[in-house]
């Protein structure tokens, strides 16, 4: 909240601009490369980009900073526009699951009412998660939003943006290019479960203090397909106002004030583990450390 609202806008509508661009270029490529290595080479990389773009543009409009503006309302506005839109795209209820749904999720991560991560999988229910989501079109019945009803308007609002992009790179592309996209979805849809598994999964749940309830992944797998250091998620929840190009320097401030003993349980490498949910919670005992 305190940087300079025009560099702060120029770093992110510029890294939305590279997104997008990477996202054409990845479609464009579809006349150059031969469709069996096409369609799956550019379904995990436009699914890893859409990831991208929940992650930079409707999560940051979420916590009002993917814009600023020393006038607040103006920036509420620009915000809720920004996102409302970037969430159509994907078939998403900005209002409800993020403006909304998203700080009830920060106020009370993984409780009952929490609309985003009650209940993050891992184990064998991640897994069949996984499996389910090898059927074509199955998407439809994974997506988050459905939660709150049928949406006429949500419907169109995804339609809109992907019929048009399909079509498009159909007609002069060919058809490996809705077949790329169709797989994406799928994609995506992997990543998100990827994301909650590593964020909140292994029991953070069942941990009394709200904040004690997210973990950071230091992971070289994760960290490569973690969009937009989305990754530092124990320093996003402790500060969610800390702008996403500062979570790595803010996580180094954190390492000084977070005790040492209790590294490893909240500032991890062990991805797999936190995928099983065999990653275990800090003793009781050491937990006694923490200041206050």
């Amino acid at each position: 909240m305190r940087q300079d609202p025009t560099r702060h806008n120029l770093i992110n509508l510029g890294a939305a601009a590279l997104l997008w661009g990477a996202v054409l270029g990845v479609i464009a490529a579809g006349a150059l490369l031969p469709w069996p290595l096409y369609v799956p080479l550019a379904g995990v990389l436009l699914g890893r980009l859409f990831f991208g773009h929940f992650i930079l543009l409707v999560h940051e409009c979420s916590h009002n900073m993917f814009v600023l503006s020393r006038d607040r309302a103006r920036q509420t506005v620009m915000n809720r526009l920004l996102g409302r839109f970037a969430a159509g795209m994907f078939f998403t209820d900005y209002l409800k699951h993020w403006e909304e749904g998203h700080r009830i999720h920060h106020l009370r991560p993984c409780a009952p009412d929490d609309p985003q991560d009650a209940e993050p999988e891992t184990g064998r229910a991640l897994w069949r998660s996984y499996a389910l989501l090898l059927i074509p079109a199955s998407i439809l019945l994974s997506n988050p939003s459905n939660r709150y009803g049928f949406s006429l308007r949500r419907l169109l609002a995804g339609l809109c943006f992907h019929v048009p992009l399909g079509a498009v790179g159909g007609t002069f592309i060919g058809w490996q290019v809705p077949a790329a996209l169709l797989l994406a979805l799928h994609v995506l849809a992997a990543l998100n479960l990827t994301k909650k598994a590593q964020e909140h999964g292994a029991g953070l749940a069942g941990e009394p203090a709200a904040l004690l309830r997210s973990r950071t992944c230091l992971s070289p797998i994760w960290q490569l397909i973690s969009p937009f250091n989305i990754n530092y998620h124990f320093e996003h929840h402790a500060n969610f106002r800390v702008p996403w190009y500062l979570l790595p320097a803010y996580h180094r401030a954190l390492l000084d004030i977070v005790p040492e003993p209790l590294h490893p349980y909240y500032f991890h490498r062990d991805f797999l583990a936190q995928l099983a949910g065999t990653k275990p919670l800090p003793p009781r005992d050491l937990l006694g450390i923490l200041p206050g």
